[in-house]
């Protein structure tokens, strides 16, 4: 029982670490959408959060810091709201479920692509910036993914054999921002009929004949 009582505040603090971090991510995240990582201070950070001006610098260290754990909410962030929906088989499903996923939330979970496509759009201004690093890292892992997909379905046998992956993976990456980004700026269109077209036409590509 002591051991126990002893461990349940070591518990408690862990949690509270967790929470006041998510809570910091988040309001970065609303800050970034808002109007962009470059003007962004660690203090209205802490402060948007309900926490102290310093707390952010405690517990990310510096700003670098803090965008570089930004980037890595986001793409957690993404994969856990994939999880939520069907199971997917790997391969040639997943890269059209994928597809289909991102074009098909709702709401709030805009939040994130928009911080990301502002902070790309960023660091295409600070070519030398940590920034651009930090967005460079994030592109690199959301390509190894499709890259993965495309090559287990080119060894499943549904993926046309001379689908170059990594050629693949940026143009259908590229589309998929591409898109976001003129639907962000202009909600007139059409953003599930795209959805679906880029889904046919991704499929027509992909697809071994």
């Amino acid at each position: 029982m002591a051991a126990a009582a002893a461990q349940s505040p070591r518990r408690t603090q862990a949690a509270r670490r967790e929470e006041a971090e998510q809570r910091l991510l988040e309001a970065a995240l609303e800050i970034v959408a808002k109007r962009g990582s470059v003007r962004m201070t660690l203090a209205e950070v802490g402060e948007a959060a309900g926490y102290s001006r310093g707390l952010p610098a405690h517990r990310f260290g510096s700003k670098a810091g803090l965008v570089h754990a930004l980037a890595g909410y986001i793409g957690e962030r993404f994969g856990q709201q994939r999880k939520q929906g069907p199971a997917l088989k790997p391969g040639l499903e997943s890269v059209l479920g994928n597809i289909h996923f991102y074009f098909s939330r709702k709401g709030e979970a805009f939040t994130a692509t928009r911080a990301l496509l502002v902070m790309m759009t960023e660091s295409c201004m600070e070519p030398t910036s940590e920034l651009r690093d930090e967005v460079a890292a994030y592109n690199r892992d959301a390509l190894a993914w499709f890259e993965q997909h495309i090559r287990i379905g080119i060894e499943q046998g549904e993926i046309a054999a001379d689908t170059d992956p990594a050629v693949s993976a940026v143009i259908l990456l590229g589309a998929m921002r591409g898109v976001m980004l003129q639907w962000l700026v202009d909600d007139r269109i059409k953003l599930v009929a795209v959805r679906d077209r880029l889904l046919q036409i991704a499929e027509q590509v992909l697809r071994r004949r």
